[in-house]
């Protein structure tokens, strides 16, 4: 016989506090259970319908076989199974999510009590594909109130929140033998609203850097990257970065720009390796057609004047898949003594890149490579930029 748990538990009554307080509309109880927290939305005048859902079939018929004559507001609710969005169309009001969160113990049998607590491997699994799932599933005034413990990693749970650019704040927390329950409300921000409204979906940070924020997103079946600055004065170089693409993208250069406002830009998503693993996994023939490229695209901006800044460190700034795309402007500048050849040189004969282009058979002659790099400088013409081509053997 299956067990599963029929009684409240402490974070039941937790969490119907908070239901209580906060639950309006239209309501979502993912992972019903026994129905507390689904009673608890109900019973409220203010709530409207109340749709419970859970992949327990036990949960759903006990919920379903409640007694609907003694509790009136019974008929606000809509029993049926899902797994976690999986069966669910509509936007809602407020989500309730009281999911399973403690760590995988592999001595628990596997049954549905298991599964109604142990929310995988670390404990937070659950909660990161619901974050995933949600936002295409809360209206835009919506609210969340999530429950976890101390054992589910707080900073982790934390971190999954503000990745996909949600708000929180604690608004219930109690402490029991081993751990610590919190109640989060969760809303969401008014960037996350603004990309919707571009009909971004499937929005999560993908690298943090010092100055700003890229999240990756889906737009139709396509994958986009969003850029967001973080610090004060972003605006001014969200803007300078937009304007600077949009001037390379005429020379088929960085990424392809999409759409854009004051405080972020939206362009293709570039997939692929970066140059030091792709030089260090193809042959000879491929390498040799990739630095050239790069070197081509690198003398089209010397041309146009415009200085990329990093040509002389370009591990992160270089991604190759079928194409070889720069990306990262946002220190790209307007002068009149661009380096961006001149600066690639500079690392084509650094002492570890030339090890790893003799492991692929190449006999580069640094000391030449550097003169003609000096006289490229000098007159940064095509014939010049030939002979530093002719050296890459």
């Amino acid at each position: 016989m299956e067990r599963f748990i029929y009684e409240p538990r402490e974070d039941s009554f937790l969490m119907a506090d908070q239901v209580k307080k906060f639950a309006t509309g239209k309501v979502l109880d993912i992972g019903c259970g026994s129905g507390f927290l689904t009673d608890a939305a109900a019973s409220l005048k203010r709530v409207k319908k109340v749709i419970a859902v859970d992949i327990n079939p036990h949960a759903l018929r006990y919920v379903k076989n409640k007694d609907k004559k003694k509790l009136t507001f019974r008929n606000k609710i809509v029993v049926q199974k899902s797994d976690l969005f999986s069966n669910v169309k509509d936007k809602f009001d407020t989500i309730i999510f009281n999911p399973p969160y403690l760590p995988e113990d592999k001595r628990e049998p596997e049954d549905w009590c298991k599964k109604a607590v142990c929310g995988g491997k670390n404990g937070w699994e659950i909660v990161e594909r619901f974050l995933d799932q949600l936002p295409e599933h809360l209206d835009k005034n919506g609210k969340v109130l999530l429950l976890f413990s101390s054992l589910t990693d707080k900073k982790k749970v934390e971190e999954l929140i503000d990745d996909r650019l949600f708000e929180y704040k604690r608004i219930g927390t109690k402490k029991l033998d081993f751990e610590r329950l919190y109640v989060y409300l969760l809303k969401k921000t008014k960037l996350l609203q603004e990309l919707e409204k571009k009909k971004l979906k499937n929005i999560k940070k993908l690298a943090k850097g010092w100055r700003g924020i890229v999240y990756e997103a889906k737009l139709g079946k396509k994958k986009v990257a969003v850029k967001v600055q973080k610090q004060a004065g972003g605006q001014n170089r969200i803007r300078h970065e937009v304007n600077m693409l949009k001037i390379l993208n005429k020379k088929k250069i960085g990424p392809r720009l999409l759409f854009s406002d004051t405080n972020y830009f939206a362009m293709e998503f570039v997939h692929g390796q970066r140059i030091w693993d792709y030089v260090k996994t193809h042959e000879k023939t491929q390498i040799k057609k990739v630095l050239k490229e790069i070197l081509r695209q690198c003398h089209v901006m010397d041309k146009m004047k415009i200085n990329k800044e990093e040509m002389h460190h370009p591990i992160k700034h270089i991604i190759i898949n079928d194409g070889i795309k720069m990306i990262d402007f946002e220190r790209c500048r307007k002068t009149l003594n661009p380096k961006n050849v001149t600066q690639f040189c500079q690392f084509m004969t650094s002492t570890n890149f030339l090890v790893v282009l003799r492991n692929k058979g190449f006999a580069p002659n640094a000391d030449k490579i550097r003169r003609l790099a000096k006289l490229y400088k000098s007159s940064m013409i095509d014939r010049n930029l030939e002979k530093i081509y002719k050296e890459i053997k």
